[in-house]
């Protein structure tokens, strides 16, 4: 890891400070972490919160007993992800979080 020496300060209003610490924790990055990477143009990943995240294991689990369930049972489990998907990303938008990084 290369030794950060050099400081470089700039200005930002409140709420863009508050914006970038929101991002940077999305990104479960220091702020000074976030900025470089931005900065340098590389990759940022937003880390999927645990509701998301229940809903990807629920598929998954799915899609191993898939070929053992009734056409019935599959469109009851698919209608019960798809309820659990609206329900938490409409959650999630209400309360401000879009997604981007």
């Amino acid at each position: 890891m290369t030794e950060k020496t050099t400081e470089i300060c700039i200005r930002v209003s409140q709420n863009e400070k508050k914006k970038l610490q929101k991002n940077a924790k999305k990104s479960v990055l220091s702020l000074s972490s976030y900025l470089r990477k931005t900065g340098l143009k590389e990759e940022i990943y937003s880390i999927p919160d645990k509701d998301f995240y229940k809903i990807y294991v629920e598929i998954s689990n799915l899609k191993n007993e898939i070929f053992s369930m009734t056409t019935l049972k599959i469109n009851e489990r698919l209608e019960e992800i798809q309820k659990d998907f609206l329900n938490i990303y409409n959650s999630k938008k209400v309360g401000g979080y879009n997604g981007n990084n």
